[in-house]
């Protein structure tokens, strides 16, 4: 299996930016991601120095034989956190609490052990229009935050310039829904994924299954904007593969599925909306 080192990483998702590494169609490669902060917070917490651009992503990863219209398939196998995170923010980025990781755990300085459930929080692909910062999401993915974007789970990625220019960071250890205070458990890691091209897409934007379950993402300056963009968003993929009016599908939406936050912190929130499998088992799409 290759290995794409996290020396080569990007700020923003442009199409500006050339491609660094190169990954066939199909491939299952290795990627090393630079924590949110790109290493420059030690190990005692502490900020070596200031500022820095937000949520390095590794890559771009062009992706052979990608074209616009088309999806970008990455299927995440495993994410390997390293020894040790840090969680800052809640009104205070100098000084973070650190936490040790150590046989699969979380260790916090005041004795809690807790599981780790490692997630991808940004992911996404270049726009064909102007650059979006990293720490931004949007239809191109960018910084989701969302704790479904995790091992076992299938993202999806629309492409809007030729190979697509996957990059991919800002891994989080631990994390809730919203990431409340800022951050949530930032670490350095590796990530192993297979990349595949789909002709013809679901939908338009991101949609990640997982778990049997189907969801999409919406993003807005409130979180109102952002769960009321994806309940619309929902009941227009609904209607699409059902054949249900939009009306009956948000009605399916609210009695069967999901709405819930992402993440409350970046300059846009976002929300996405779940449907089960069990909910449209003959038009299950995939």
């Amino acid at each position: 299996m290759r290995r794409f080192s996290r020396d080569r990483f990007v700020s923003e998702m442009s199409a500006a930016n050339p491609p660094v590494y190169f990954a066939e169609d199909g491939e299952t490669f290795l990627v090393e991601t630079l924590d949110c902060d790109g290493g420059l917070r030690g190990r005692d917490g502490a900020v070596r120095s200031w500022p820095t651009p937000p949520n390095p992503a590794t890559g771009p990863i062009e992706v052979k034989g990608c074209r616009p219209g088309e999806a970008l398939e990455v299927t995440i196998h495993e994410i390997r956190p390293a020894d040790w995170g840090f969680i800052s923010g809640a009104g205070d980025w100098t000084q973070a609490t650190v936490v040790e990781i150590e046989d699969g755990l979380a260790i916090y300085p005041w004795g809690l052990h807790l599981p780790v459930k490692p997630i991808i929080g940004v992911i996404g692909v270049a726009p064909a229009g102007e650059p979006v910062p990293t720490n931004v999401p949007g239809d191109h993915g960018g910084n989701l935050d969302t704790v479904d974007v995790c091992p076992g789970a299938t993202i999806y990625l629309p492409v809007a310039v030729p190979g697509a220019m996957l990059a991919l960071g800002d891994v989080h250890a631990l994390q809730g829904d919203s990431e409340c205070c800022g951050t949530g458990l930032e670490c350095e890691a590796e990530v192993a994924l297979t990349v595949r091209r789909i002709s013809d897409p679901l939908w338009d934007s991101v949609y990640l299954v997982r778990n049997d379950t189907l969801m999409i993402f919406a993003h807005g300056d409130t979180v109102d904007e952002a769960a009321w963009g994806v309940v619309e968003a929902m009941s227009k993929l609904l209607s699409k593969l059902t054949g249900l009016s939009e009306k009956q599908a948000c009605r399916l939406l609210s009695t069967a599925g999901d709405v819930r936050i992402s993440q409350i912190v970046n300059p846009k929130k976002t929300c996405r909306a779940i449907i089960p499998r069990a909910v449209i088992p003959e038009h299950w799409p995939f």
